[in-house]
């Protein structure tokens, strides 16, 4: 199913598209839900590999109607995120109008915004998404004759997406199955589980299970009856042996399974054999993702003890270069991976080297550092923030190339329902700016906000103690320094 399927089934009936409508040849395999008035509540969703951009998000923005801004922040997680687009509800009832700014915004986005029909309040969501599912379900038996539109699609996944592992969620999304690509120990390499509440569970039926060779055998989990077949994948020219192994409440045909072997073979030969032997790139996505259980293994496979703390290091490069990679010879038991923005690098001690510490060559790089993190969802929750608030970064700190988790930590701690300091009614844009150089850039180092700034180091002070007199407030106090901080963070995130 296409989207130009999705608008002809009769629910659909009356609907426009206001954006992406050079999109509507993208393949369609699942439709969702999301009602949620906080665009912090979305940003929780995994980064990746969960979203195969594919799913069209089903809302009314019921509770951000009149908040174009909280639309737009929305819609750009949602695209972070990999979704396909939005079928929005309730025009005319619930939100007036759709803003001219969401479309544009989509548009560049190149996303699909499908607007059902105005002022209708007896179109109901579960219309649209039964006639979906069984439209999708009836396509499943026919899988083969699908090949070639999933390969397309799949090829056609963002760069540096983890592509394999999202083609998996594909198929598995597409054939109600789940997935698990094994190497010659018999080591979960990769997987997708459907539905995914049940990873778990399948993993620990791995640890336990006598090998099964016949097709479609017959087991018992969670009190269900799920048929399991396990298949070598045909790639000679590869420098492993891997085996994928297919669970599903149905038994598999002969040419369902040839489907799923073909198509893994092709995804596997297409993006390459490097995304199966990653142990670094499969680590960092498990815990993006959080399967922390795969990362755990990971990390315990790459000597790194999980009983104790890690040092984590983010380092956003520049056209691709590498510079975290000469630490791994430092620290051997730690697990790095490199792809187009980032430089990830974990381990229970790392410390930068002495004899040739990192230097930022460029203004768009810089380096993120985190010591003692006790836990891998800490590590998760630091790669959502560093994705998340990426160009706020840049803004509020342009004069940083370093930066720890509390600067992330202020970052999402101000948002536009802040109440901040009103400073143009009371500083010259000079004086704010200098404030914001000497609180936020050089940790309050006058000295070094002056030469930032090209100024005395006596201008610097006039301009903060005359700022104290026209706020009429006082610096040097704890909870008044607190609220010009995110105040200054407010003014640079937001103006």
């Amino acid at each position: 199913m296409n989207v130009n399927d999705l608008l002809k089934i009769p629910s659909m009936k009356g609907a426009s598209v206001l954006a992406g409508k050079n999109q509507l040849d993208r393949l369609v395999t699942t439709v969702s839900v999301l009602e949620v008035s906080e665009p912090d509540a979305y940003s929780k969703m995994p980064i990746k590999g969960e979203y195969s951009g594919n799913e069209f998000v089903i809302t009314s923005f019921a509770q951000v109607a009149d908040n174009v801004e909280k639309q737009l922040e929305i819609v750009s997680i949602l695209h972070q995120h990999s979704q396909l687009g939005i079928i929005l509800y309730y025009v005319g009832i619930i939100m007036p109008e759709v803003s001219p700014q969401l479309i544009k915004r989509m548009d560049e986005l190149q996303m699909i915004l499908i607007v059902m029909p105005r002022s209708r309040m007896e179109l109901r969501y579960s219309e649209v998404i039964s006639e979906v599912l069984t439209y999708v379900n009836e396509e499943e038996a026919q899988i083969e004759n699908q090949q070639d539109i999933l390969i397309e699609t799949i090829r056609n996944l963002p760069q540096q997406q983890h592509q394999i592992e999202t083609g998996l969620s594909i198929l598995s999304d597409k054939l109600k199955c789940s997935l698990f690509l094994l190497n010659e120990e018999q080591e979960i390499l990769l997987s997708k589980s459907w539905p995914r509440s049940l990873d778990a569970h399948l993993r620990a039926w791995f640890q336990r299970s006598t090998q099964i060779t016949q097709k479609n055998a017959v087991i018992e989990m969670q009190q269900m009856v799920y048929f399991y077949t396990k298949t070598r994948l045909n790639l000679p020219s590869l420098a492993q042996k891997y085996t994928l192994a297919i669970f599903r409440k149905d038994p598999l045909s002969d040419s369902q399974l040839s489907s799923l072997q073909t198509m893994t073979e092709k995804m596997i030969k297409f993006f390459g054999e490097d995304q199966l032997l990653n142990t670094g790139q499969q680590f960092f996505f498990a815990c993006q993702t959080g399967d922390f259980s795969t990362a755990a293994l990971l990390a315990k496979k790459a000597g790194v003890e999980l009983t104790q703390p890690f040092d984590f290091y983010c380092f956003r490069n520049h056209l691709g270069d590498s510079r975290l990679k000469e630490w791994v010879t430092v620290h051997s038991n730690s697990l790095y991976y490199q792809e187009a923005k980032f430089e990830w690098l974990i381990g229970n001690t790392i410390r930068e080297p002495e004899e040739r510490p990192l230097l930022i060559r460029q203004p768009s790089e810089f380096l993120f550092e985190a010591k003692s993190i006790p836990s891998l969802s800490l590590v998760q929750k630091n790669m959502q923030l560093i994705e998340e608030y990426l160009p706020a970064l840049t803004r509020v700190f342009p004069g940083k190339t370093r930066f720890i988790p509390e600067d992330l930590t202020l970052l999402s701690d101000v948002s536009r329902e802040f109440n901040p300091i009103e400073f143009d009614s009371y500083l010259e844009k000079e004086m704010i700016h200098t404030l914001a150089a000497y609180f936020l850039d050089h940790d309050e180092s006058i000295n070094r906000t002056a030469k930032a700034l090209f100024l005395h180091n006596n201008t610097i002070k006039y301009r903060i103690k005359r700022a104290q007199e026209l706020l009429k407030m006082s610096f040097v106090h704890t909870s008044s320094r607190y609220l010009l901080v995110k105040s200054l963070i407010y003014f640079r995130k937001y103006h």
